[in-house]
């Protein structure tokens, strides 16, 4: 990643800040550095080769056959009749008062 010529001299500036107030600091990211240099950037052949064109299509048509395939299944399906129960309500007995009637 490349920065702008002002972000390369905002970025020089905290570092030598930096350098100048904590030097242990400066000599373990110095430390770091050397341990863990920079990886390059892979080339753009690499880069656009890694998704071959047959893979995302056979991946599309996949996905396009499964959704088919549980819409196939949701909307085919046979409903099922609600569930009776004893009967109507009116064939139910009265309820029975708390209180007698005087």
């Amino acid at each position: 990643m490349s920065y702008s010529t002002d972000d390369q001299r905002i970025l020089g500036e905290i570092e030598r800040g930096l350098t100048r107030d904590d030097p242990a600091l400066a000599t373990l990211i110095d430390a770091l550095n050397q341990q863990f240099p920079e990886t390059p950037e892979r080339p753009k052949a690499a880069r656009s080769a890694r998704r071959s064109p047959r893979v995302v299509a056979a991946v599309v048509l996949s996905v396009i056959a499964l959704l088919a395939l549980v819409l196939t299944a949701v909307l085919g399906a046979t409903p099922t009749p609600p569930a009776e129960e004893d009967g109507p309500p009116a064939s139910r007995p009265a309820a029975m008062a708390v209180h007698p009637a005087p």
